[in-house]
């Protein structure tokens, strides 16, 4: 499962580059952070609703640029369990933002990915019912290979 989900990652990683080729580069004169004003959907991409904690909605504005992680339980060598947080998807345009009236509701966070990117982030939802959406800074759009996090890591 562990050689699964890493091949999966990479495959999500190797994609990218050619999805975000179709998105104004950020070195393109007319680039603008927040792509533009309000994001309209672009040829060869979709519109995905993603159901985020109300904390998180509250700071996403259309526009803004963001990764995507999933926190799963993971089963490692030895088949025991191991919860992990892999960043699934990166840089990746929000196109709209659902607040709730309350922060102990859900929002909605709506997002422009290319078909593989909408594969990976219905998957990531199902793999673990929540997704946690972290805002890039301004002209921050590049790609890194991330290795998933674990606490078993974290503490060796």
């Amino acid at each position: 499962m562990k050689t699964f989900i890493i091949t999966l990652l990479l495959t999500v990683l190797a994609a990218l580059p050619a999805a975000q080729a179709q998105m104004p580069p950020a070195t393109d004169p007319g680039y603008n952070d927040s792509y533009a004003g309000k994001p309209a959907i672009v040829p060869g991409y979709r519109a995905v609703s993603l159901p985020v904690a109300a904390v998180q909605a509250l700071f996403l504005s259309p526009g803004d640029r963001v990764d995507l992680l999933v926190t799963f339980e993971a089963v490692m060598k030895g088949d025991t369990k191991e919860m992990v947080t892999a960043t699934i998807l990166q840089n990746i345009i929000v196109l709209n933002v659902y607040r709730p009236d309350s922060l102990d509701g859900n929002g909605v966070v709506q997002l422009m990915c290319n078909p593989n990117e909408a594969q990976y982030a219905a998957l990531s939802l199902a793999q673990s019912k929540r997704i946690n959406v972290t805002r890039r800074a301004p002209g921050d759009v590049q790609l890194s290979p991330m290795e998933m996090a674990s606490f078993k890591k974290l503490f060796r």
